[in-house]
């Protein structure tokens, strides 16, 4: 039984769930009188599914033809990772390019960089996403849940969206009248890293809702699996050098839910201090003591985002207005060392970027429905360091698009096309350097103008309650971005020196995608396998030749790398399985594998493809156990295969298996309940490479046996005078 009062009049999604049952969601139209909704689940192996919020319509992944899985953050940090996408990479189709624990970029089906669309707080972010050692960048605290959509989404999240989305949704605000807070402290043994943030929500029974959270990472370099790969001695461990990083983000919304709708306004903050691993010699950090020490020295990066996002969401009768417009302004900065402990500003990149999405939602209630909308951006890169890595750059980018969907009791089907308009400026930076011992450094000065289009259309069949079959073909884009177009010069910690290449044209695809999903209340398969064909991939390769630069202050002879274009094939296949017994409640299995193949069209295979993983997970879990709540105990082994089909300058990787443990329960204390969870990864101590480690090419391992303990403690601020129940 319930009652939400204070909705007001208009067209609303209400999710059921419940552990054990198949998620609802109903569309109920909500006019000025009470309106009664009742619901009945049916028995699944599906554990709490998520609605998606692709294509602004609300629907579960099984009635929407993209590719597309909704994850919990609270089950990602249960496992013990250190962060969100080390935790979504143990799933099919999803990968990460390392360098030690600190930098992690997303990989989807095989393709990494700026081919993929980060998207929070309603809008697009970009944090410098060419460079293959630089991070993420997201600010996690306070992320609820994150969605994936695999394969070509441009058409609804913007330009760019060639391999897939990643869209990180926020907390929610609490119930109305009502303020809760809670407080999280994690401590992992392996690199000594804390990890802890605490957070206060209200809304207040007038429609106003506000919040704030503070959260802070902190990990001293990490010490590598034992192997005989790794050398050892009982003195001292083999530590990754220089791989520790140290994180501060804040987050604080202010909005008002009305009968109109709903307006929000958010400032996010995250600063980034990480460690660049080198090759021992090259570092400032010379011994164990200093690799435990949380101050950073020389070479390492100091990475600032500042984020404003003011959401708007108006209900005009049946339909949806969405006006979203955000500011974003990135600083970079990439110090080398000196002799006597001393530092130089090597790199410095400030980003500034303003977004907006607007779109049209007509009635989600009724058979067929469409979507119009228009998004953009307006992006300048300027350079205030030493070195130029990369030219200053301007970046205008205004695109439109329409959605159309039409729905039936067996047959989804949605289809769209979108145009962008796109003019890049480039200019070359003037180092400040006193001296240049390039042996030649072109001037750049261009502009480029791209028009580029997109389209998809995709249907979904439901034979049967508990089937549905997915087909769907789309197609994407990427323009060659600045750092392709005029990169010249050596980046620190890459061994190479880079030079783009001012005539490569946008890269488009056509990907076709077929997926089945299954669901009885004991078991659940979801099957997909792919087929992309992408024109004028752009990949960067070694040109036999080589070029004298300076480098940590001595003139040296470095290979020279240039970026080419060849049309390429990316093709795959994902499967995943949650068997989860009706009669045996307590038990929930869960399989999982991916492969993933690239190649030229011309020959050779591509940079960045992911080995074949297989994953499968056990875990024992009871409502209540004498004074434990919600206990379970989870394992699981991560197996992946050996990796030879590499591009020119990667080198193969043995394949390796892994073991995770993790358990924990919920405790009574009063009337508060507080979690506790414990995980060991990597519990037998394995020595492997990550095949999509930037530094297992100068022998640096993963991270070995790591512990993490982690203590979530939820409060109430207490309820507003006369608030509803």
């Amino acid at each position: 039984t319930y009652i939400i009062r204070g909705i007001g009049a208009g067209i609303i999604h209400v999710q059921f769930s419940r552990l054990g049952y198949k998620t609802m969601v109903k569309t109920v139209p909500v006019k000025d009188t009470t309106t009664v909704v009742n619901v009945e689940l049916s028995p699944s192996a599906i554990e709490l599914e998520e609605i998606s919020v692709t294509s602004n319509n609300t629907r579960l992944p099984d009635q929407i033809p993209l590719p597309v899985n909704t994850y919990s953050t609270q089950e990602i940090h249960k496992a013990g990772n250190m962060n969100l996408l080390t935790g979504l990479s143990y799933e099919p189709g999803i990968d990460k390019i390392t360098v030690g624990t600190g930098i992690t970029k997303p990989v989807i089906r095989g393709l990494s960089f700026n081919r993929l669309l980060l998207y929070q707080f309603g809008t697009r972010i970009d944090n410098q996403p060419w460079d293959d050692r630089h991070d993420m960048g997201i600010n996690e605290a306070g992320v609820d849940r994150v969605e994936v959509i695999k394969g070509p989404s441009s058409l609804v999240y913007g330009a760019d969206a060639l391999g897939g989305t990643l869209v990180f949704l926020d907390e929610k605000p609490p119930a109305s009248g009502t303020g809760t807070g809670d407080a999280t402290l994690g401590f992992f043994t392996n690199d000594l890293g804390i990890d802890g943030d605490i957070g206060v929500k209200s809304t207040r029974n007038n429609g106003m809702f506000y919040g704030l959270r503070l959260a802070g990472q902190s990990h001293t370099s990490y010490i590598q699996g034992e192997g005989k790969e790794v050398k050892k001695n009982s003195e001292e461990e083999e530590f990754a050098a220089n791989s520790k990083w140290n994180k501060m983000s804040g987050k604080a919304f202010a909005g008002i839910s009305k009968s109109w709708g709903v307006s929000k306004l958010t400032y996010s903050y995250l600063k980034q201090e990480i460690g660049i691993v080198e090759l021992e010699g090259d570092s400032a950090v010379e011994d164990e003591e200093e690799e435990r020490e949380r101050e950073m020295e020389a070479p390492y990066q100091d990475v600032t985002s500042h984020i404003i996002s003011l959401e708007n969401t108006v209900i005009r009768g049946s339909s949806r207005i969405n006006l979203n417009f955000a500011y974003q302004f990135n600083n970079r900065k990439e110090f080398e060392p000196l002799p006597d402990k001393q530092k130089e500003l090597a790199i410095g990149l400030k980003l500034s970027n303003f977004t907006y999405d607007v779109k049209y939602s007509s009635d989600d209630s009724k058979k067929i429905g469409f979507t119009l909308g228009s998004q953009g951006y307006f992006q300048e890169n300027e350079n205030f360091g030493l070195e130029g890595l990369v030219p200053d750059a301007e970046t205008n980018d205004v695109g439109g698009y329409a959605l159309i969907r039409y729905d039936l009791p067996r047959w989804n089907f949605l289809a769209g096309g979108r145009l962008d308009l796109r003019s890049l400026d480039l200019e070359s930076y003037e180092s400040m350097e006193e001296t240049d011992s390039l042996e030649y450094r072109p001037e750049i000065e261009m502009e480029k103008n791209y028009s580029l289009a997109s389209g998809s259309v995709g249907v979904v069949f439901h034979p049967a309650k508990i089937l549905s079959v997915k087909a769907n073909v789309s197609s994407g884009f990427t323009a060659p971005n600045y750092a392709q177009l005029g990169t010249y010069g050596v980046h620190e910690g890459t061994y190479r020196f880079e030079a783009g290449r001012q005539d490569l044209v946008p890269e488009q695809n056509i990907e076709t995608d077929l997926g089945i999903i299954l669901e009885t209340p004991s078991i659940s398969l979801q099957l997909d396998g792919y087929y992309n064909t992408i024109y004028n991939y752009i990949f960067i390769k070694n040109t036999g030749n080589t070029i004298i630069a300076t480098v940590a202050g001595v003139d040296s002879t470095i290979p020279l790398y240039v970026y080419d274009q060849q049309d390429a094939v990316i093709k795959g296949g994902e499967l995943t399985a949650d068997i989860h017994p009706a009669e045996l409640k307590w038990i929930d299995v869960k399989l999982a594998a991916g492969t993933v193949m690239g190649e030229l069209r011309k020959g050779g295979y591509l940079p960045y493809i992911p080995a074949t993983k297989f994953i499968a997970g056990l875990t024992l879990s009871r409502d209540k156990l004498k004074y434990l709540y919600q206990p379970y105990a989870g394992f699981t082994v991560s197996s992946y295969l050996k990796q030879d089909k590499t591009a020119g300058f990667e080198a193969p990787t043995e394949g390796y298996t892994l073991l995770d443990i993790h358990l924990g329960s919920r405790f009574k204390w009063g009337s508060h309940f507080f979690d506790l969870d414990v995980a060991v990864n990597n519990i037998l101590n394995k020595s492997y490479f990550n095949h999509l480690s930037l530094i297992k090419t100068i022998g640096v391992h993963e991270i070995g046996r790591n512990v993490m303990i982690r203590l979530h403690v939820p409060f109430g601020l207490g309820r507003e005078s006369g608030s509803a129940g």
